[in-house]
């Protein structure tokens, strides 16, 4: 397994990436909003912005044809009234809209969080059932019109540790782990459908003990039971921003050293990717499986992103969607 050392920076260093708060570009949005999904009929993606407020070091929408470029991000104040526009145009109704494939719906930035609340409160008001993948904070506002259409909503929040430091070089604009933690509260005490992503897990760094017992202690308290993980896979578009997140952990080519022995699977649009050998990734994912029965919880993974498991391997059970996060070609 790779060994990364978890030594964190010292917080008067300055970090070498994402260094600027988030602020916004405003656009006027051209063409339809929804991107049909590649892999299901009917399922249609909408980005609330071109480019993402969080800057993850491990993001790899920085490959796609609409990304705006580093520390930009551009927003469409009109975007609820395009939407509306664009639904009225289409012959049938969606069956599905994922927010967000290639964004966060709620970065840390006012305008486009009520934006999507906007969104939320039109699709649903349409009966149009949703997906939100966010790291993002769950606001009480947003939690309420959820709850009204449970029955429509699914949710997946993505989380890998409790460390803020850590999680502030990783993803550095993203919620703090304490306020997904207290999303995710909200929307177990509200019964609204909700996946903890544990991903991506990064060898020797966020997949150990240390890390991992507090949070999946956390979990379990908060009425948690079952957690889907998935090992960090390399794309060219991300190497560079990776690469200096991990630079400040001290650890980072030794990361990348070990992906050379892996194999390489294309996802989806995202064409493609090399990850951890399959050694590494089984000997983890069982780790991580008995950790967390340690606390109640069933840890499991997908084939999507492992096709080389054996079927004997922890793998997700059958769910309704959380529709692929990878874009159709605009």
């Amino acid at each position: 397994m790779v060994d990364i050392a978890t030594q964190l920076p010292n917080t008067n260093e300055p970090r070498k990436h994402s260094t600027i708060r988030p602020g916004w570009t405003k656009v006027r949005r051209r063409g339809p909003l929804l991107k049909p999904s590649r892999s299901a009929v009917e399922v249609y993606g909408l980005d609330i912005t071109a480019g993402c407020a969080h800057r993850c070091g491990y993001c790899y929408i920085r490959g796609s044809a609409v990304y705006p470029g580093e520390d930009k991000l551009l927003f469409d104040p009109d975007v609820v009234e395009r939407l509306r526009k664009n639904l009225d145009s289409l012959d049938e109704a969606p069956r599905q809209v994922v927010l967000c494939p290639s964004c966060d719906p709620l970065p840390p930035i006012r305008e486009i969080r009520r934006a999507t609340l906007q969104v939320v409160e039109l699709l649903l008001s349409r009966g149009i059932p949703i997906s939100i993948m966010t790291r993002g904070r769950i606001d009480n506002d947003l939690i309420e019109v959820l709850a009204k259409r449970r029955d429509l909503v699914q949710t997946a929040i993505g989380v890998t540790t409790l460390d803020r430091k850590l999680s502030r070089t990783l993803e550095p604009w993203a919620a703090p782990p304490w306020k997904r933690c207290q999303g995710i509260k909200r929307l177990i005490a509200a019964e609204i459908p909700v996946e903890i992503r544990l991903e991506p897990m990064i060898a020797g760094l966020t997949d150990t003990r240390e890390n991992l017992r507090p949070l999946f202690g956390a979990l379990a308290r908060l009425g948690a039971r079952r957690v889907v993980a998935h090992y960090l896979f390399l794309h060219n578009s991300m190497v560079t921003s990776l690469t200096e997140a991990l630079d400040t952990l001290r650890g980072g080519e030794k990361l990348l050293e070990a992906y050379q022995e892996g194999p390489e699977f294309a996802l989806g649009s995202i064409g493609q990717t090399r990850h951890l050998p399959v050694e590494d990734r089984r000997a983890g994912l069982a780790r991580l499986t008995a950790w967390g029965s340690e606390f109640g919880l069933s840890i499991e993974t997908g084939s999507t992103q492992n096709p080389d498991l054996r079927r004997a391997e922890p793998q997700a059970k059958p769910q309704p969607p959380i529709t692929p996060i990878i874009p159709a070609p605009t």
